[in-house]
């Protein structure tokens, strides 16, 4: 029923740098369904509850924060090792509620989750290089 929250990355691309932060963030809004069941009107809500990022290197974060972008970011994640195709995935669990012809709202049994997958992208170490050659184009 739920479709996933979805995945915003930053930055985003197909690298990231290692010891600077990733940010991500994801959307934080319920989801409607309204459909028709033998002949009654039925309305779904679904909210998510919770957020498990696993950040594709063997560690994950469990949040009831959907994060923000950048410069307020609060979901973020600091890789320690260079990889390449690294995925970003996001685990949201919901929580749902029904109505039937405008009825009273009532509480479906259980949680929903569902899972979105980030494009994959690599992790490089910016390597600084010191050489004289600047010194010399400047006569030094």
């Amino acid at each position: 029923m739920a479709q996933g929250s979805g995945i915003v990355r930053q930055p985003a691309g197909d690298r990231a740098l290692v010891s600077k932060v990733v940010i991500v963030h994801t959307s934080d809004a319920d989801q409607v369904v309204d459909t028709v069941v033998g002949g009654s009107s039925v309305r779904v809500v679904a909210t998510p509850v919770s957020y498990t990022w696993s950040w594709g290197d063997g560690t994950s974060l469990t949040t009831t924060d959907a994060g923000a972008p950048w410069p307020d970011h609060t979901v973020f994640h600091k890789y320690s090792s260079t990889a390449q195709g690294v995925r970003i995935t996001l685990t949201t669990t919901w929580r749902a509620t029904y109505s039937v012809d405008g009825g009273p709202v009532r509480s479906v049994a259980g949680l929903l989750t569902t899972t979105d997958a980030d494009e994959p992208f690599d992790l490089v170490r910016l390597q600084t290089y010191l050489t004289d050659q600047g010194e010399e184009a400047q006569g030094h």
